[in-house]
């Protein structure tokens, strides 16, 4: 795979094929992602690293495992049990190693484990056949093109005055409309991705 196929690979996950807002992966998380943008980054980076572990694993597991013994029937099932138990090694291993940073975002680690957003990019990985090199960069930048869809929705969130908006979109409605906006302006992107 070539540059120009990586650097496809990374529009395809950062603007084209946003987990998020296009996807539609990565709205499981927890509710004040939406609203706080501080806990908005903290999630995004905890569904990176977990999207970008989750991503070799599938990977090495569809290189040695799945693919050599044509059990492609039971990655799905993989995959489901692979990222809960991810996020759970991860929250140990953080919790004994680093304590104070288990303080503060074992509230967001433990939102991702029930994220699509991990198994969805773990099982795009596995079904395109990516490289090793694509795989990573895939999962790496789809992460932080829903970190930054999260973070963007929420601060934009703080700014929408709802006194200036008639009295119906108050509320849920605005937020709606305001997400949709956000994700036409990616739609414009959509053909980037390499096949």
């Amino acid at each position: 795979m070539g540059i120009l196929d990586l650097a496809g690979v990374a529009l395809a996950a950062l603007l084209s094929e946003n987990f998020i807002l296009v996807n539609c992966m990565g709205i499981g998380t927890r509710v004040r992602s939406f609203r706080d943008p501080v806990d908005a980054l903290r999630t995004g980076y905890c569904l990176t690293v977990v999207m970008v572990l989750g991503a070799l694993c599938s990977w090495l597991a569809d290189f040695l495992v799945f693919t050599r013994f044509s059990w492609q029937y039971y990655r799905l099932l993989f995959l489901a049990l692979l990222i809960p138990g991810l996020v759970a090694g991860l929250r140990k291993f953080i919790r004994v190693c680093v304590p104070e940073l288990s303080r503060r975002m074992d509230g967001n680690l433990a939102a991702v484990s029930t994220n699509c957003a991990a198994l969805g990019s773990a099982l795009l990985v596995a079904q395109r056949s990516y490289s090793l090199p694509a795989a990573l960069l895939f999962s790496f930048l789809g992460g932080i093109g829903a970190t930054v869809a999260l973070a963007s929705f929420a601060s934009l969130r703080e700014e929408v005055n709802f006194d200036s908006c008639p009295r119906c979109f108050r509320g849920t409605p605005i937020l709606l409309i305001t997400a949709g906006l956000m994700a036409l302006a990616l739609v414009g992107f959509y053909g980037l991705h390499v096949g």
